[in-house]
């Protein structure tokens, strides 16, 4: 204890303030990675173009509470813009595509059940 207060400060502050730094924007973020689903990159495979929103769809997306994202189970309000905003071929008649305007249904009717709430 006696040589360490003997030791001058400004080494002591050398050594306390060493950091190992990255030049890489990644190694400097503490979040989790969260990748796309199986269903969101079949979804952007199938998809042809954008669909316009309709009314009560858009309403719905401002009237759905914020998520808080612990485990990233549940759909965001970006996340179910990003289903309805996809057009898809009306002609194409394999499952992939009827489970992506399968899913699409089922989100547009929650979100616009939002706006009876």
């Amino acid at each position: 204890l006696a040589q360490a207060q003997a030791r001058p400060l400004a080494s002591r502050r050398r050594h306390a303030s060493l950091k190992v730094t990255s030049s890489s924007p990644a190694a400097s973020m503490s979040a989790a990675l969260v990748v796309p689903s199986d269903v969101t990159i079949m979804e952007e495979k199938k998809s042809v173009g954008k669909r316009r929103l309709g009314l009560l769809e858009k309403t719905g997306l401002l009237l759905t509470a914020p998520m808080l994202h612990i485990t990233y189970s549940k759909m965001d309000r970006g996340d179910m813009r990003a289903v309805l905003s996809k057009k898809y071929d009306a002609e194409d008649t394999s499952s992939a595509a009827n489970l992506c305007r399968a899913r699409q249904e089922s989100v547009r009717k929650a979100v616009v059940a939002t706006n009876f709430m």
